[in-house]
Parts: C-alpha cells; structure tokens; sequence
C-alpha cells in the first residue's frame, strides 16, 4: 500500500498532495504535539486559496447551505466584540475565527475539482497516517505512557515518571476517535473489512485504556448511532433532527432543571469521577447564560466570568462512600461546546450553531452514498457532538482545525469510490 501510494502521489494536483501530507502527519502530530494540526490546517488553506487563485478553470462553489451556515456563525462571533465583557479576550478568537471557518470552507470547496484517483489517494494517506498514530498511542497506553514519557523528559527535563501519565496523548486520542469514522467509510469501500474491524477494536482499547473519558464515551455513543442509522435509515434523521434542536436549544435550561449539583453526587450511582465537578461548572455556567440570553457575554470570554478565588465544593461517589471535592467555577471554559455558545453568543449563537449542525445532518441524509458508509458519516456527527459536549473549549484552534479535518475525510469518502485502484 505505501509503495502505491508513493508512486501516485507525483502525478497529483496540488490540492491532493497537500492534503495527503497532511493525512499522513496529523494523526501522529495530534498525540504529541496538538497545536501542530493548526500548522498543518494551515498549510493545507494555504495550498488551497493558492489553487484557487491561480486556477479559474477548475474554481468550485462551495456548497451553500454549509456556506451560508459558516458564514454567519462566523459574522456573529465577530460581532460579538460591540458587546463584549472582555475585548481582549474575545479578540484573540475574532481575529483568527475567520480563518479557521472560511479556511476550512475553502478546503471543503476545493475538494469538489478532484477526480475520484485524487480522492482516493488522499484516503489512503489518511489511512497510513491513522494506523501509525493508533500504533503509537497503542504502545504508549500498554507500556505506561513511554513515548510520552521520553519526550517529555527531552522538552521539560525531570525524571522518568515525574509527569501526568497519559494527559500528553489525550487531545491525539480524541482525534483518532474522530477520524475513526471517515477511514472505517474509506476501508468499507475498499472492502477492508478485517483492517476496519481491528481499526475499531484497537481505537476503543487505546481510547479506554487511556485517561481520555470523552473519546470512550464518544466512540460507544458513535456505534449505537451507527445501528440506528443502519436499521432505521428513514426515522432516524427526523428523530436526530428534532433531538438535536432539544439538545443545543434547551442545554443550559436542562442544566439549570437537575438537582443543586454540588449535592447531586451523593444520590447518583457512582461515575466517573470527572463528571460530577463537570456537572457543578455546567450548572454554574448555565445560570450565568441567563443573565445575558440573547447576546451572550461575547466570544471567549468564559474565563473573564470565572471568580479565580472561588472553589465550589461538590459531593461525589467513589467506591460506594460519599466524598468532597471542590472545582473551579469555570476553569478557562465550560467544557461543554453547546452551553459555552448560550454563555458566549446568546440565543443568536445557538441557533446559528444548530443551523450549521442541521446543514450538516441534511447533507449527510442527502447523500447517494450506500447505507453503510451514511450510517458511519451520521455516527461521526453525533460522535463529534458527543466530544463538543463534554470537553475542550469550543474555540480551541486545533479543535477547530480537528473539526474541518474529520469533515474533510467524510465529504471525501462519501463520493464515490468506483473508480478507485484497491488498497
């Protein structure tokens, strides 16, 4: 499969070459260095707007229901500096906002002047660079984070040990849960099944194995979402369409309905113990969403309404004895995607956001594809949301740039693959 790929990789249009260059490094990149998939993404627009510019032969539309969703999301997020609490911090997302959603727009639109050849190679790049990084989080996560470990120790210094075991990897991990998706579309129509099949055995052994709760969580969401869709293909998009708007309209009102968090541990069945604090800043944030409903406080400005000196207590199970804990009111941001739009864009926002999201969906229920390959691409989106709602701040770049990346891959394994040269 390499041999091939090297082969046919010379004869490719730029666009293509870029892309499975990044194919190639991201995964990998993504375990040890997160904030390199921004360099990567970066490379990848800039190859594209290239191509773009310089070609008007082979310029594409972009597809204008996701276009017209990205791009007004994108005008209310910048907008949000006339009303924010805190210029200074929102700046630093509306000055690079643009680029990370119409980049990734470009990316998606230049995807439309490649031939299926171009299209295939690209998976395949991405295939190769996906099972190297699931070899190198394999054996990190079975010889005790050694990988990790070793630079660590290269960059910072210390002694063998001295870290967080596992944290290093975490932010690469819930990239392979991400990208599982698209390259399980990509072998399916390769008729891979054996290498898809290990694929998901191996991601979900790492992905638990790990400290990472979301991508576990992510990725058995993501399969009930796969039967689902699999076995009930008409009902399933109406009834996603509806839950979802519940969900990303009604999360901070539902978050507000539950019990005092600080007091619900000593009633719930013993969880994971990042849930409970996560509850008590979900709760909190969601109060605060009320005092500015409509517009929101302003883009990245969740850390400006955290407290520094307030620690929340909280009651929390472990092993069957009821515990204190104590959190931060908001550390840096809700990690929660869709209650940080209600806190930081209002009302406005969050039907902006589920307007992107039903486009999305719409797209996916649109598609020609086989069964198989848009129950797995409707998986992703629910995956992915799952992963939104439960970690990282919503507008971390090289989550965003992770976003356009997994996005990229499905859009390029749902076209057709006929033509295509076997793996």
């Amino acid at each position: 499969m390499i041999s091939n790929l090297k082969n046919t990789l010379t004869s490719q249009p730029p666009v293509a070459l870029a892309l499975s260059f990044i194919g190639l490094l991201t995964p990998a990149v993504g375990l040890y260095a997160s904030k390199g998939i921004i360099i990567l993404f970066g490379l990848a627009v800039l190859v594209c707007l290239f191509v773009f510019i310089t070609k008007k032969d082979t310029r594409q539309s972009p597809p204008n229901a996701l276009s017209l969703s990205v791009l007004a999301l994108t005008i209310w997020g910048v907008a949000s500096l006339i009303w924010t609490v805190s210029f200074d911090l929102s700046w630093t997302v509306a000055r690079s906002l643009p680029f990370s959603m119409l980049g990734g727009l470009l990316i998606a639109t230049s995807l439309k002047s490649l031939n299926s050849e171009s299209r295939a190679i690209i998976c395949r790049s991405m295939v190769v660079g996906f099972f190297l990084g699931v070899s190198l989080a394999l054996i990190d996560v079975t010889t005790g984070f050694s990988i990790s470990q070793v630079l660590h120790i290269a960059k910072f210094g210390g002694t063998w040990g001295n870290y967080m075991p596992g944290f290093v990897i975490n932010n690469g991990i819930t990239l392979l849960a991400m990208l599982l998706w698209p390259i399980l579309i990509f072998l399916w129509h390769q008729k891979r099944h054996k290498l898809a099949f290990s694929g998901i055995i191996v991601t979900t052994y790492i992905a638990v194995q790990s400290s990472n709760f979301a991508a576990p969580v992510a990725i058995g969401i993501g399969s009930i979402s796969f039967m689902m869709a699999f076995f009930m293909p008409r009902l399933i998009y109406k009834i996603a369409a509806f839950g979802l708007t519940l969900l990303i309209l009604g999360a901070p009102f539902a978050m507000k309905a539950l019990p005092d968090a600080r007091t619900i541990g000593k009633d719930l069945p013993e969880l994971s113990y990042s849930v409970y604090p996560r509850l008590v800043i979900w709760q909190y944030a969601s109060n605060l969403v009320m005092e500015k409903p409509l517009l929101g406080h302003g883009i990245r400005t969740s850390r400006a309404l955290s407290k520094a000196d307030i620690q929340i207590p909280f009651l929390y199970r472990d092993k069957g004895e009821v515990k204190e804990g104590n959190t931060k009111d908001i550390p840096l941001h809700p990690h929660n995607g869709l209650i940080q739009m209600w806190l930081e864009l209002g009302a406005s926002g969050a039907v902006l956001g589920l307007v992107l999201v039903l486009c999305i969906l719409w797209g996916i229920n649109k598609s020609l594809a086989p069964p198989i390959p848009k129950a797995l691409a409707f998986a992703a989106l629910i995956s992915s949301l799952c992963l939104i709602s439960v970690s990282y701040g919503l507008w971390q770049s090289w989550w965003m740039a992770s976003w356009w990346l997994q996005g990229t891959l499905i859009m390029l394994c749902l076209g057709s693959q006929k033509d295509a040269e076997p793996l």
